[in-house]
């Protein structure tokens, strides 16, 4: 299958190692740098480069795009190429605002393509393990989640995605960046989300244009309710080294589970369900869950919903409602941190 990828920055270079890996053959790719496009055709055989990304969906043998641009880019760049009959993948959040969203949904079913947005943190092996305890009920049903995100804006960083920095261009700030991945792992985890409100602090990396840092109150349509905090001055060796930090607890009625970690981790669960400690006693215990390529995982599920025409678990239509709620905070923000209400 003949993909081009559009974008070939940090997270491009990434998708496409792992088209690589699933025997995609890389027939283009788009860059207004041509240097970066460059860099990337080297590695691939019968690879054409070009900075307009409309040379490439002409080719009528380009079967699948993959978008990997400035979130501001993601809705006109997509309708382009599902008006042109390609399959797309695009890079979280599918797009600036929901208008655009219905407008892409809307080119996906009229050239009865595949949409489907690169949320690679929900085929974490580490997180569709704490779904399947929390579905088994080991701790019962959740009543408390605790989800925080940690990163820091090294120069690095921001050398090689300067748009980030820029409100519009990035539709926000660490909270769609961070909070739409964290938003659909808890979807996916715990259940659907009714409402949602949020504060943000006062900023203290001045170059960014929007929240560097902030915490959103989340309300599941179970009764569940949750914080979620997304920073971008979480400092320490960890994040001055490049990595973030990711933990997510969650309390129930039976016990808890705590998992640390991205593409893998440590899950760490105490319980008091009767099956399992018939004799009135607890469970604590610890797994290991080995660390897996979650690039890889999204981009072979992407192939494979192609091939059979299955609907792809981030589909365009679910992740919808994710920005739905990222919105609301923005929303909430705004309004001092009142309650909104998802429809």
């Amino acid at each position: 299958m003949k993909v081009a990828i559009i974008g070939c920055g940090w997270a491009g270079i990434r998708h496409v190692r792992a088209f690589a890996d699933c025997g995609a053959e890389l027939a283009w790719a788009v860059d207004t740098d041509k240097q970066r496009a460059e860099q990337i055709g080297r590695t691939q055989s019968n690879c054409r480069i070009t900075a307009d990304y409309r040379q490439a969906i002409a080719d009528p043998d380009l079967a699948a795009v993959d978008i990997c641009l400035p979130h501001d880019l993601h809705a006109p760049v997509s309708i382009d190429c599902l008006d042109a009959g390609k399959h797309v993948l695009v890079e979280k959040p599918i797009a600036a605002s929901l208008e655009e969203v219905e407008a892409m949904i809307a080119a996906a079913e009229k050239a009865g393509v595949v949409l489907m947005v690169a949320e690679n943190e929900v085929y974490s092996p580490l997180y569709r393990k704490v779904r399947d305890l929390i579905a088994g009920g080991i701790i019962g049903k959740p009543a408390l989640v605790q989800m925080i995100r940690g990163a820091y804006a090294t120069e690095d960083y921001k050398q090689n995605r300067p748009w980030f920095l820029d409100s519009k261009r990035a539709a926000g700030g660490m909270m769609m960046s961070g909070g739409i991945h964290d938003v659909e792992k808890l979807r996916m985890i715990i259940g659907e989300i009714s409402a949602v409100q949020a504060v943000q602090a006062p900023r203290r990396a001045q170059e960014m244009g929007a929240d560097d840092t902030a915490v959103a109150v989340l309300r599941f349509e179970n009764g569940a309710i949750g914080t979620m905090i997304q920073s971008n001055i979480y400092k320490s060796a960890i994040t001055a080294a490049g990595e973030e930090i990711h933990r997510l607890r969650i309390d129930g009625e039976l016990g808890s589970i705590e998992a640390v970690g991205t593409h893998g981790g440590r899950i760490r669960i105490f319980s008091e369900k009767a099956d399992i400690v018939p004799d009135g006693s607890y469970l604590e215990r610890e797994i290991i869950v080995p660390q897996e390529d979650t690039f890889h995982l999204e981009i072979a599920h992407f192939l494979d919903c192609l091939e059979s025409g299955q609907m792809p678990a981030t589909a365009g239509s679910r992740m919808r409602r994710s920005l739905e709620i990222i919105l609301g905070a923005y929303r909430s923000m705004a309004q001092g941190g009142t309650r909104v209400n998802l429809d």
